[in-house]
């Protein structure tokens, strides 16, 4: 029961043409950070795509490979100027921890509700509440045994949703503040991703669970007797059979 369309991601690579179907930000003379263009996706049912040319989000340039970062240095002044880090050895910490990929890996990326598909996608990516996100691990579990991680911290949340393709292994993304920011993903949201290769298993897995009872919306458990508070003891002193 997401509240907005389940996307496919298709990652164009170098060699790659772009499709010419999607809508790029030029068409409307501006540049974005790459969530926006995501939340296009999910919220309005557009077909959407970007390159470097179409995003003005930096984090999202270097951690993305779609520019070139000069050496590490630039990362950890960054770290340490947007408040990130408290000292010099910490962003240097932190800087060794981000996973860049590789420039020149990705040339751009076309996003789209499933439904609307005009192409095969690489990643399945689900929006949702925590909840909805642990139902959909538990039925990722059922067929393949693996814990679902995550990983938090400085946000980067495009590089934190491509990153299961290269992983071949689900995530789960907590939107960071860059995307809560400009893209309006609502303080309730997270994402699940998963690569495209393993979605079909993950519905047989949710179609098994459900038979075993294990659904969204959980059901709370209700066959108790609750303690009452002393003024409602009170009262009951004073009830009597009508």
């Amino acid at each position: 029961m997401p509240q907005s369309f389940p996307i496919g991601i298709k990652i164009v690579k170098e060699d790659d043409p772009f499709p010419k179907r999607v809508i790029r930000p030029s068409r409307y003379g501006i540049q974005v950070a790459l969530c926006q263009w995501i939340t296009l996706a999910r919220r309005w049912g557009w077909i959407v795509g970007a390159t470097a040319e179409d995003i003005n989000c930096t984090p999202c340039l270097a951690g993305l490979g779609l520019k070139k970062l000069l050496d590490r240095a630039v990362l950890i002044r960054y770290l340490l100027e947007m408040g990130y880090c408290d000292s010099q050895d910490v962003a240097t910490t932190l800087a060794e921890e981000v996973q860049s990929l590789e420039p020149g890996k990705v040339k751009g990326i076309v996003a789209f509700p499933l439904e609307k598909a005009p192409m095969s996608p690489d990643l399945v990516v689900v929006y949702g509440t925590p909840a909805q996100m642990t139902r959909l691990t538990i039925g990722y579990i059922h067929n393949h045994g693996r814990l679902v991680r995550s990983e938090t911290g400085i946000g980067l949340s495009c590089l934190s949703t491509l990153m299961p393709f290269w992983k071949q292994e689900p995530g789960l993304v907590h939107p960071g503040r860059g995307e809560r920011t400009y893209a309006g993903t609502d303080d309730s949201e997270m994402c699940f991703s998963i690569p495209a290769s393993r979605f079909e298993s993950l519905v047989d897995g949710l179609e098994k669970t459900e038979k075993k009872r294990i659904r969204y919306p959980f059901q709370g458990y209700l066959l108790y007797q609750p303690r009452l508070v002393p003024p409602m003891e009170a009262l009951g002193k004073d009830l009597v059979e009508p």
